[in-house]
């Protein structure tokens, strides 16, 4: 629920943000559209094309990145915006209404619409391509389809607004035709290439922040990085490290890495993780559900938590509860409701031991999870699935929703 009302409103930003872009350019070009003759030639007409849209291509590209550094960061960055998306923006807009006009002019025959639309698919894949060299996990595909369907969607509202109007020999009128077409066609390209990213990719993070607020992200192999530096990190968190955090997917699994500890992690679909101000969850449509795991050998006991040995040196403390730990000691999904066993027995962590001695445990991870268990000295340390925790006082262990302390 919290990815689709945040895809929605990611949705209407790009599409707002595009809407503007197209009104903006459409506006420039504006005092030069009544110097065009009557009788063009075919040249006169591409190239007078070209520079039209290439600057409604420049406004829409420029609009729509700005709207993207807004959802991400938060707040307005006009010269992030302008860096990516105008010089891009003009040249992708330039290039696919060249190519565009080009098409309908040698094979057009007089006022054929529905070449025009297919011509405004085209100048919104090409737009919807460039767009996607600058959005991180867009994707080639994605920005070439959705900004074709976006561009049909927005000329067919560009031959409703502009033809229509034209019949009314008022030049404002006109004017205001072409500046609602242009307007039209930077929405769809927005809405749609967000609706194309959210449709199908294939793993995803939702970030919540403590207000409340929610923003979801594409994972693929461009690093989602998380920091206090705005430099470095895609979300800015304030109060950690400059670079505290790195999401990608690689070779279908959604990997974490700790870039304080270290440490990294394979998460899957439901998987959490808080820094700062903001819960992280990850989402996934397809990925692979990972291996059953192996007991490792040990003294194990046949005992479960609530019957352990009452002589135990450590115990788990979980809320109001504390399980006595020592070697053999069992953990169920019952006993931890957050961690999911990877065998079917439903054993999700054990006690173990390489001696006798009670003092020297380690708590083996039997889950299809990992954890994260910070020490009494703060040190960050990641236990995957099959590895063991040494057992500390004060060791801090976050099991997914639960955290635990060993006690």
């Amino acid at each position: 629920m919290k990815r689709n009302l945040s895809a929605l409103k990611k949705a209407l930003q790009f599409g707002i943000s595009g809407a503007v872009g197209g009104f903006a350019g459409n506006l420039i070009t504006e005092p030069f559209m009544q110097r065009l003759p009557g009788s063009e030639s075919f040249f006169d007409s591409v190239l007078f094309t070209t520079r039209w849209f290439g600057l409604v291509g420049g406004g829409i590209a420029t609009a729509i990145m700005f709207g993207y550094f807004y959802y991400v960061k938060g707040k307005p960055q006009i010269k992030q915006a302008f860096k990516n998306g105008g010089l891009f923006g003009l040249i992708a807009g330039a290039i696919s209404g060249a190519i565009a006009q080009g098409i309908y002019s040698g094979i057009g025959e007089g006022d054929n619409e529905l070449l025009r639309v297919i011509c405004w698919g085209i100048a919104g894949s090409l737009l919807g391509l460039g767009l996607a060299q600058r959005i991180p996990n867009l994707g080639a595909l994605r920005g070439l389809g959705g900004g074709g369907v976006g561009g049909v969607l927005g000329g067919c509202l560009f031959i409703l607004f502009a033809y229509n109007l034209s019949g009314t020999a008022d030049p404002l009128a006109e004017c205001a035709g072409r500046l609602a077409g242009c307007a039209a066609i930077g929405f769809w390209i927005g809405i749609m290439l967000v609706v194309a990213e959210t449709l199908f990719n294939k793993a995803w993070l939702v970030i919540s922040y403590d207000t409340g607020a929610n923003r979801t992200l594409t994972l693929g192999s461009e690093p989602i990085t998380f920091g206090s530096d705005e430099n470095l990190s895609i979300i800015c968190i304030p109060n950690v490290s400059p670079l505290a955090m790195r999401f990608q997917l690689e070779a279908g699994q959604i990997v974490c890495e700790n870039v304080d500890s270290g440490a990294v992690s394979y998460l899957r679909s439901g998987d959490q993780k808080k820094i700062g101000n903001c819960t992280i969850t990850v989402g996934n449509s397809d990925l692979p559900a990972p291996t059953p795991t192996n007991i490792p050998p040990t003294f194990i006991s046949a005992q479960p938590a609530v019957n352990s040995f009452t002589s135990s040196q450590f115990s788990l403390k979980l809320g109001s509860r504390v399980i006595p730990l020592s070697a053999g000691t069992q953990l169920f999904h019952s006993d931890i409701p957050s961690l999911t066993a990877a065998a079917s027995n439903g054993l999700v962590a054990i006690v173990t031991s390489r001696s006798r001695n009670e003092l020297s445990l380690g708590l083996t991870n039997l889950c299809d999870r990992a954890w994260w268990a910070t020490d009494i000295q703060g040190d960050i340390k990641m236990v995957e699935p099959e590895s063991t925790l040494t057992l500390a006082l004060g060791t801090q262990i976050e099991f997914g929703e639960i955290d635990g302390e060993i006690v």
